[in-house]
């Protein structure tokens, strides 16, 4: 039986959500860089600190916030293919610390 590699430092990957596609290379532990196209067509990119932790062989949790604020936590399952995500944004009608929050699923997949 072949091992198969589910690691996800060093490589890319394609997580694809309800209203956009990301592009996210997964430089090391500490960094990575992602684009975003959303389904109006409309580019963002980022660079960001990665604080990042493998759960088990295929499962790994990763943080970052953005130059904005805006805060992502994703767990990433590549065996599965799947991300849950939680971001957390400013939202000044929000009576809890100006934050608001989401959670959001997407389809993952390693770019070749």
């Amino acid at each position: 039986m072949k091992n198969i590699d589910y690691s996800l430092i060093g490589k890319k990957g394609i997580l694809t959500f309800p209203s956009a596609k990301a592009y996210v290379t997964y430089s090391s532990e500490k960094k990575l860089e992602w684009k975003t196209i959303d389904n109006n067509g409309q580019e963002t990119f980022g660079s960001e600190i990665l604080f990042y932790k493998q759960l088990n062989d295929h499962t790994h949790f990763l943080n970052w916030i953005e130059e904005d604020g805006f805060t992502v936590s994703q767990v990433i399952n590549t065996k599965n293919k799947t991300v849950k995500a939680f971001w957390s944004y400013q939202d000044e009608n929000s009576p809890r610390g100006k934050r608001g929050s989401s959670f959001t699923d997407a389809t993952f997949e390693f770019e070749n």
